[in-house]
């Protein structure tokens, strides 16, 4: 299995969420790799951030209450981005993510 998200980079709305919410931890990204948004941030589950925020409190440990106003910010506004932009194509094959690119206006890259 090759990671599509690993080949094409994030869609613009999703690497922007990311970059505010990094920014504003000074550029430390512990929190979101390794807090309440693991599963979204490291995992790169775009859907799963409400299951986050549902579980936010399970996975708060020694976090400032900074940390956790940005990570579940980070989280809120995830869900609002459109879901064109949290899946990857449906006939992709688990192997081949440079047959499958994405839509042009996703503006994908590296975060």
């Amino acid at each position: 299995m090759i990671c599509y998200w690993c080949h094409w980079g994030w869609p613009k709305p999703i690497r922007d969420i990311y970059g505010q919410a990094l920014a504003k931890l000074g550029g430390d990204d512990h929190w979101l790799h390794y807090g309440p948004g693991h599963i979204v941030w490291a995992d790169e589950n775009w859907d799963s951030a409400q299951w986050c925020l549902d579980h936010f409190d399970e996975y708060v440990r020694d976090m400032t209450e900074h940390e956790k106003a940005v990570v579940r910010e980070s989280l809120e506004l995830l869900l609002a981005v459109p879901d064109e932009y949290k899946s990857e194509p449906d006939d992709y094959d688990e192997e081949n993510p440079q047959n499958f690119p994405p839509p042009a206006h996703w503006q994908c890259k590296p975060r």
